[in-house]
């Protein structure tokens, strides 16, 4: 799309979001401008009293009817009164424009939240988290920018075309020739327009390349320190910020010339006026020193109308790039969520897969999952075990309906779990990730994220289940007690065990903990593995693991290889065989530690 093309899109996205607040708004600005363009007008009948008498009355100009005179207390006073209002007419337009565009920012910020959640997760997962929370943020903070510069250029815009009908009225040829010098400038600035545009895509691009950079390097600070590389994030991110810096500078050589240019113009072009007013026309002097006021207000003008064309094309391009997301967001939306009211499938027998196939979108071209069959009994643990690429947590996103089969079919017992039906399912399931996310607030609002109504007595017996109640009971404010950046005041294992007690909050049918103990020691995996197995009976427990502790409580082990079944049945029974389940026995109890 072209530069015009696109402030044509935003300016239409503008007065479609704001309605008839956009109407108003253009209003404010036409009254701002209409009494500050009067007032000018009263300047010369004012300065016609010049060596007069001031008690007489002043001669209105030549265009108003009836040979009307005023006097000059009058005409003093209405001048003070127009500045007056035109005063009030401004500070009523910036404080509705701040509002105005405020509501239309944080309208689209809510809009693209909501499209990002609707993203199915397959097409969630190929995105940077850094790039989303860049759109999210500053992407969103530039439209604003974007949106004040088209306000910004509105108001120039009427304003310049009330200061030509005025400068017509004293003088039709001297207004021709402002008008003139204007469009010289807009036409001599061109080229700086058009390098606002490559300006703004290249500083889109740098932006979101810094905050990859620094998302990866917090994200992993602790292994960064560990081996060593932060000079090498410095150094990345140093890079970064001096193609940033020698663009800005650029950009800003660019503009200061252009600024030059204009006020070297306007000043040849004042020169012009007063040598053709004076010695070619012979205006008056009221007349000519009111023009030269306005020519004073004018040329302003036209720089400012280049500044904001300039600004809206640098900061313009972004809104393609959020208009371009949205419209992928909606392509790779989930159905629309159900009513509040409506009930999930009722989980009593069984998930069964049946002959499922699923391939991820480009990367290997083999399928993550093919001809997948399994059972999945209800009420039991039944524990995925395999190898780093075996399909495990694909065949868990599968069962929790985050992906959707490309062949086979998903049942909670009889019903056909599919895309329809998918973000129903999930008000069944609680999930319990490696990476456990604990909110800086107190236990209570922790475990209230799960369920928002919860009372207190669930919130404890939700405690009770993941084994949590007695060290929580222990601390001095219970259920109050402050937890800190992710959880930071508390251990490992009693981190994992709020996020167990969130999920148990649910009173889910469907319980998914994936490598949820792959960060504790030994003691904590066997204490947590003996909580998850007091759920048997109670809740379907899903566990995908590779620790010996979690898998011996399953009452049902399932090992997966190039994503399909290779070895089904009790852990007893597994282990004592040849197959997957039997050659991580032997390999973690060779690496556990020597008892006490």
């Amino acid at each position: 799309m072209s530069a015009r093309g696109g402030i044509a899109e935003f300016v239409r996205f503008i007065a479609a979001a704001s309605g008839a607040r956009f109407a108003i708004a253009l209003a404010l600005l036409v009254l701002g401008g209409l009494t500050e363009g009067v007032s000018i007008l009263l300047v010369i009948p004012l300065l016609s009293l010049a060596g007069g008498d001031a008690a007489a009355g002043l001669p209105l100009p030549d265009w108003l009817p009836g040979g009307l005179t005023l006097s000059l207390p009058l005409a003093l006073a209405g001048l003070v009164a127009l500045v007056a209002l035109q005063g009030l007419f401004t500070r009523a337009k910036n404080i509705y424009l701040a509002d105005l565009l405020f509501t239309l920012l944080n309208s689209m910020r809510l809009d693209l939240f909501a499209s990002i959640g609707a993203l199915r997760w397959d097409a969630l997962a190929r995105r940077r988290p850094a790039d989303l929370h860049h759109l999210l943020t500053a992407d969103v903070e530039r439209v604003y920018t974007a949106a004040m510069a088209v306000m910004m250029l509105l108001q120039t815009g009427i304003l310049l075309a009330i200061y030509l009908v005025v400068a017509w009225i004293i003088s039709p040829v001297m207004m021709l020739f402002a008008g003139g010098m204007g469009l010289a400038i807009l036409a001599l600035l061109a080229p700086l327009r058009a390098r606002a545009s490559a300006f703004g895509r290249e500083r889109t691009a740098n932006k979101r390349d810094q905050y990859r950079t620094v998302s990866e390097y917090l994200g992993g600070l602790k292994t960064a320190k560990i081996h060593g590389a932060e000079g090498a994030y410095r150094a990345r991110l140093a890079a970064n910020l001096d193609k940033v810096h020698a663009e800005a500078v650029g950009y800003m050589r660019l503009t200061s010339l252009g600024a030059i240019i204009a006020q070297m113009v306007s000043a040849v072009a004042v020169a012009g006026l007063v040598y053709a007013g004076i010695a070619l026309l012979g205006m008056a002097l009221p007349q000519l020193v009111a023009f030269l006021l306005l020519l004073m207000r004018i040329a302003p003008r036209f720089t400012a109308l280049q500044t904001s064309l300039q600004q809206l094309l640098a900061e313009v391009t972004v809104f393609a790039d959020i208009q371009r997301f949205r419209a992928e967001c909606a392509a790779e939306a989930e159905p629309p969520p159900p009513p509040r009211h409506a009930l999930p499938p009722r989980l009593a027998e069984a998930i069964r897969v049946t002959g499922v196939r699923y391939a991820y979108t480009g990367g290997d071209v083999r399928p993550a999952i093919e001809g997948l069959d399994l059972v999945i009994p209800a009420r039991r643990i039944t524990a995925l075990v395999g190898p780093s690429g075996s399909g495990k947590t694909t065949t868990a996103d599968l069962v929790c309906g985050l992906l959707t089969p490309q062949a086979g079919t998903i049942r909670i017992d009889q019903a056909p779990l599919t895309l329809e039906t998918a973000r129903l399912w999930r008000r069944a399931i609680a999930y319990v990730p490696q990476e456990h996310f604990l909110v800086p607030g107190t236990i209570a609002a922790n475990l209230r994220l799960a369920r928002d109504g919860a009372s207190e007595s669930e919130l404890w017996t939700a405690l009770e289940g993941a084994g949590a109640a007695e060290f929580v009971r222990a601390l001095p404010e219970g259920l109050d007690t402050f937890l800190g950046e992710n959880g930071s005041r508390l251990s490992g294992g009693q981190r994992q065990r709020i996020a167990l007690a969130r999920a148990l909050v649910m009173q889910p049918q469907l319980l998914v903990l994936d490598e949820a103990t792959s960060a504790l020691d030994w003691e904590s995996q066997a204490a947590f593995a003996r909580t998850i197995a007091a759920l048997r009976g109670k809740t379907t427990v899903l566990v995908i693991a590779h620790r010996l502790s979690m898998v011996a409580a399953a009452d049902h082990v399932i090992a997966l290889n190039a994503g399909r079944v290779v070895e089904v049945g009790g852990f007893a029974d597994l282990s004592r065989g040849q197959g997957p389940v039997a050659r991580l026995v032997a390999a973690e109890r060779s690496e556990a530690p020597a008892q006490p």
